[in-house]
């Protein structure tokens, strides 16, 4: 049964974030509305600490580390926000409660945003923030890459790119409702589910998916853009949640599909009527349950 939190966020998302994202309003104003949200959480978790050492060349990175915990072991997590915009303070409390079931710590990557820095602008920066982890001394076995909405198909992009380059590969990857597929399928889960998605807008959806390849549609079915038309062979296991009312539920359909035809472990949890994104609304159970089934695909991928 669906909790009455769960319930009241959807009518609530549904008469804000949804008709925000219906309406044709710039960029600019967009981040300003949504980075509204923000104020629902504060700037640091308690009990963590924001360290920026380690910048990146191109882009913002934090660090989240819980206070007086030790671990080796590393999520690193790739925003949401449809590439266009971001909610860093969501982003740090969700990632600080994963961070604490798994005994884990937390490297957040901002990677570039479009319109203004088109692809490959933020993938580059995604690669380059897993390439520096290396550098650092952190063992690939030992890191978990994540990534939630839009930055659930960066992480996959980034596992591709990483496997073309012959690097070696993270234990596993975490993908919260990925946006795995910037064109505009006219069938399943974006058709079926467009009235019953209480968070995400078919229709603006597609315009900022253009913004995110420059407007340069051929670009759309590169696997690194659109990770399901991607090979799959060789990556590591992948765990995929998704809202069965989601408009992008088919995009972790298809990817698992994929992934287990090419030898890949790859599991989806489809959670019943659950809103785009929930697994970052810490007064909801369901979230609190997703958070740790994140936080035993990391343990069991790095015991």
């Amino acid at each position: 049964m669906v909790s009455w939190q769960i319930t009241t966020a959807s009518l609530f998302s549904r008469l804000t974030v949804k008709q925000l994202l219906q309406r044709d309003v710039s960029v600019q104003k967009l981040r300003g509305q949504i980075g509204a949200i923000e104020r629902l959480f504060p700037d640091h978790p308690p009990g963590f600490e924001v360290a920026h050492d380690h910048p990146l060349p191109n882009c913002d990175a934090d660090w989240l580390r819980a206070r007086g915990r030790r671990t080796d072991r590393v999520v690193l997590h790739f925003p949401g926000g449809a590439y266009v915009a971001r909610l860093p303070n969501m982003e740090r409390a969700m990632l600080a409660r994963l961070c604490t079931a798994a005994t884990a710590r937390a490297r957040i990557v901002f990677y570039r945003l479009a319109p203004e820095h088109p692809f490959p602008a933020g993938h580059e920066d995604s690669v380059g923030a897993y390439e520096q982890l290396l550098e650092l001394g952190v063992a690939p076995h030992r890191i978990v890459v994540s990534g939630i909405s839009a930055g659930g198909g960066m992480a996959l992009g980034v596992l591709l790119a990483l496997r073309d380059r012959g690097l070696p590969l993270p234990a596993g990857a975490i993908l919260m409702s990925p946006l795995t597929d910037l064109t505009d399928p006219h069938d399943g889960s974006r058709v079926t589910n467009a009235v019953r998605d209480p968070v995400l807008s078919h229709k603006r959806g597609v315009e900022m998916r253009a913004m995110y390849v420059g407007g340069e549609t051929e670009k759309m079915t590169h696997p690194y853009v659109s990770p399901v038309y991607g090979d799959f062979a060789g990556l590591p296991p992948l765990f995929f949640q998704a809202g069965s009312t989601e408009i992008l539920l088919d995009d972790s359909r298809r990817c698992v599909e994929r992934a287990r035809a090419a030898g890949v472990a790859a599991e989806l949890e489809v959670w019943k009527e659950m809103p785009h994104g929930w697994q970052g609304l810490p007064f909801v159970p369901e979230s609190g349950r997703a958070i740790d089934h994140c936080a035993d695909f990391i343990r069991e991928r790095c015991p």
